[in-house]
């Protein structure tokens, strides 16, 4: 096996220093093509139920946003759950809305209140220990959900090899300007192209933030290990939901994708916050790929279907991280110094550029409408623009764990001020 390693990987360095653009082109439409054929045949899960469940969602600084999620929660069709909202030290009037939906919802609504901030992580974990269900669903504090989502995101759960499940996310303030319109179209292609191929076997790379649901079973012994979890030294406080993924698939749990459970949240309205987002994605994707590639060395086999659409999906995942981030900026300049080298493979990268503008605007038009869906022409456009320098600069920050978007100073005005009153 080691000799066979070796092998391939000589033959696939050779290639790309003889001509990397080339041979990048058609591994590209290569693995597009797996992709498309896999999430082809995904199916949606469909099995009755009567799993009870606590729906978990952590808040900080989320003001009137925390009391619309409770109540989209409330509003499901589905009935067997209850309800931990959890006030990571806000320091704006998001408690006032925790309490307010706590007494709407009496019965249903358990609060768990932190004195100050410690971190969206210790935020779920504190809420996973307060709850009693066998199965716990995340929801963030700035979503909202389908009133058939929570049932639905619990059927796969029917199948016992399966420890996660990812919902399906799509953008809430689509009439805030183009960012927003710009981020559902990527939702959309992300979601249908990878989640969809990912979970034909149980490979779902990452459980998102703002819908998902796991085993009690699974998810609590990896609870200690993920709160104490470190990278270079340093402990870990972004890309939980991506860490709390791969400590699943160490374990050898399935990670699912359930189409029919979708979840709407908010997206940044203006450049500065979407930079910020991307930066603590990146950065945690980075980092956790790294951190997951000696389990992926060490369990292949290629007997095992699975192993093999692991290692397949973790390998194009890499690329879409790391290309950006190193191979793009040296081959920018190299061609830059040599020019007419770049007029021959030039048709080569357009093709790809062309390709990755096209496929989003397809898959978006056949599940949503063709209105919004030319902004995936707008979205090529801005990150090789105004967005390329984010890669680098991510994996020299890989270590940066600010939160970038929820860092509001106290606010101090009136009404804050009366409501904070109000709850002491």
């Amino acid at each position: 096996m080691g000799r066979l390693f070796l092998v391939v990987g000589l033959v696939i360095s050779s290639c790309f220093l003889v001509n990397f653009p080339i041979v990048y082109s058609y591994l590209t439409l290569l693995s597009v093509l797996i992709l498309a054929l896999m999430a082809f045949c995904y199916r949606t899960y469909d099995n009755k139920h009567n799993f009870s469940c606590d729906v978990i969602i952590p808040a900080y600084n989320e003001g009137e946003h925390i009391f619309e999620t409770v109540k989209s929660v409330m509003q499901s069709n589905y009935q067997n759950f209850n309800v931990i909202v959890i006030d990571d030290g806000s320091a704006d009037d998001t408690r006032y809305w925790i309490k307010k939906a706590q007494e709407m919802f009496p019965d249903r609504v358990k609060t768990v209140l932190f004195d100050q901030n410690r971190g969206k992580k210790h935020a779920l974990a504190a809420g996973i220990r307060e709850s009693n269900s066998d199965y716990i669903v995340t929801i963030d504090s700035d979503s909202v959900i389908d009133k058939d989502a929570l049932y639905n995101i619990l059927c796969p759960f029917a199948h016992q090899n399966i420890g996660a499940v990812a919902g399906d996310i799509h953008v809430q303030n689509l009439d805030k300007g183009i960012i927003p319109k710009i981020m559902d179209v990527i939702f959309i292609y992300a979601y249908e192209l990878f989640r969809c191929s990912q979970s034909r076997l149980g490979s779902v790379l990452c459980t998102p933030g703002a819908l998902s649901a796991y085993r009690r079973s699974a998810l609590e012994p990896l609870l200690d290990t993920w709160l104490a979890q470190k990278f270079l030294g340093h402990a870990t406080a972004i890309g939980e939901d991506r860490a709390l993924t791969c400590l699943l698939i160490r374990n050898h749990w399935d990670i699912v994708y359930q189409e029919s459970a979708m979840a709407y949240t908010n997206m940044p309205e203006k450049y500065r916050d979407l930079c910020k987002m991307l930066l603590r994605w990146l950065r945690g994707d980075m980092r956790e790929n790294i951190m997951l590639t000696p389990f992926i060395i060490k369990n292949i086999s290629f007997r095992n279907v699975k192993s093999i659409g692991l290692l397949f999906h973790f390998t194009v995942f890499n690329i879409g991280t790391f290309a950006p981030a190193v191979l793009f900026p040296i081959l920018i300049v190299y061609y830059a110094c040599n020019f007419h080298e770049f007029l021959i493979v030039g048709p080569c990268l357009g093709m790809i550029a062309l390709m990755w503008t096209i496929l989003p605007t397809l898959i978006y038009m056949r599940k949503k409408s063709f209105k919004n869906a030319f902004h995936s022409i707008t979205y090529t456009v801005f990150t090789l623009t105004l967005l390329s320098w984010i890669p680098g600069y991510a994996l020299l920050t890989m270590n940066n764990n600010s939160w970038l978007t929820r860092n509001a100073k106290k606010k101090k005005n009136k009404q804050v001020l009366i409501r904070n009153q109000e709850l002491s």
